[in-house]
């Protein structure tokens, strides 16, 4: 494995985080811009990309939980989230894997992640906020029972910008599945951007709909048996997402279609699957 790679991620993530005292103002017990002027019809929920990374963290004593139905090529999976807050700044959710593979298809990976809010700053009818998000996922088996590797480590630092109307995010993230038996798996760089809308501003008792435009970049390095490398693994793809959110106070129904677009593989033969999601979201 290649540990370099995440000292690099940690140390380019704490420069950030301490170039950044402008955003130093934390949010307090405020769920959004506090009372009579709220982002929306629905603030507590997460108003994120479906494919990327947002910055949004629950309130403290916060509960949520979304239930996904992912369709990947031929492989349809169903994974359950589980989230909490810790405090207003800090979220960590369990990721449950249910699905229905295809042959030799993933099992599912159980999967814990952790996200620190750590810069907030408010100003009227709008909200910036940075945060560090990190996580691991340990993978059951192939559908045949074999083993499917390594465990999956990720390290990442995800922007955005949520008002009235208009939403603004970006993210970065490096992926790193751990070796196994003497299989290295090629890393990976994660980027997305996101636009969004409400094209009508409405109450907070109201039915919300915020309507999303994503753009999500994959680098994937490439793969070792021992010290030699996998001549056909390894790649850059990126893809286009038209995605909406709607909620009704605290449920959400979200979903959309990450299409590629451009797709530079080592192997001639291999191609980027449509990845379909929709998903129910509650919080309490």
């Amino acid at each position: 494995m290649r540990i370099q790679r995440s000292y690099f991620m940690i140390g380019l993530l704490l420069l950030v985080a301490d170039a950044t005292p402008a955003l130093a103002q934390t949010a307090g017990p405020q769920l959004g811009l506090g009372t009579g002027d709220r982002l929306g019809a629905a603030t507590v929920l997460r108003h994120e990309p479906i494919f990327g990374v947002g910055p949004h963290t629950t309130w403290r004593g916060g509960w949520g939980v979304e239930v996904e139905i992912e369709s990947v090529g031929e492989e349809t999976m169903l994974p359950v989230e589980v989230l909490y807050g810790v405090t207003e700044e800090l979220t960590v959710t369990a990721v449950l894997p249910f699905a229905t593979p295809a042959a030799g298809g993933d099992l599912g990976e159980v999967g814990l992640r952790a996200k620190w809010r750590f810069a907030t700053r408010f100003s009227p009818g709008q909200m910036d906020a940075l945060a560090i998000l990190g996580g691991v996922a340990f993978p059951r088996s192939t559908a045949d029972g074999a083993p499917k590797g390594g465990a999956i480590t990720m390290l990442g630092l995800a922007m955005g910008r949520e008002s009235r109307r208009w939403y603004y995010f970006a993210g970065v993230r490096g992926i790193a599945r751990l070796s196994d038996e003497g299989f290295d798996p090629g890393d990976r760089l994660a980027v997305n951007i996101a636009w969004g809308i409400r094209p009508r501003r409405t109450e907070y008792l109201a039915p919300d709909l915020v309507l999303l435009v994503e753009a999500n970049g994959i680098a994937e390095g490439r793969s070792r048996v021992g010290e030699a490398f996998v001549g056909t693994s390894g790649g850059r793809r990126l893809s286009l997402a038209p995605a909406v959110l709607f909620s009704i106070r605290n449920v959400m129904l979200k979903g959309g279609v990450n299409i590629p677009v451009w797709e530079d593989f080592n192997d001639p033969a291999r191609s980027a699957p449509t990845e379909i999601i929709a998903a129910v979201e509650v919080h309490w």
